[in-house]
């Protein structure tokens, strides 16, 4: 419930009592953000170790730009996102948990993929 235009007081629920645990949302939100780094990362030795490999970039854009730049144009394209979805949580910080598990989960199970297609080279 959100406090009247008078006395301006957000005392909605976080992300622990949502969910039925007693967390404190920034610890939450700043382990994301790790998994989030660490998932880059990863993303991009992995995506590099592949490539090297002879293993192909599977999106059509990255593999255009990786083709013209390097690997650096991944991990450009990957600061590009993180740095616009901090701005987000700048703007947005009451959906700061959400936004970093938005970035943690797909480059995360990227990942995941990266490394199933390194272990069947």
């Amino acid at each position: 419930m959100r406090g009247t235009p008078l006395t301006s007081v957000d005392r909605s629920r976080g992300i622990g009592d949502r969910f039925g645990f007693a967390a404190d949302d920034r610890v939450v939100e700043g382990a994301l953000w790790a998994v989030v780094a660490a998932s880059v990362a990863l993303d991009v030795y992995t995506t590099w170790l592949g490539l090297s490999m002879g293993l192909s970039e599977g999106n059509p854009v990255m593999r255009w730009a990786i083709g013209g730049l390097g690997i650096a144009a991944l991990g450009a394209a990957k600061l590009l996102v993180v740095c616009g979805a901090g701005a987000l949580r700048t703007l947005r910080p009451r959906y700061g948990t959400v936004i970093a598990l938005g970035l943690a989960l797909p480059w995360t199970v990227t990942v995941l993929v990266n490394a199933v297609a390194l272990a069947t080279v």
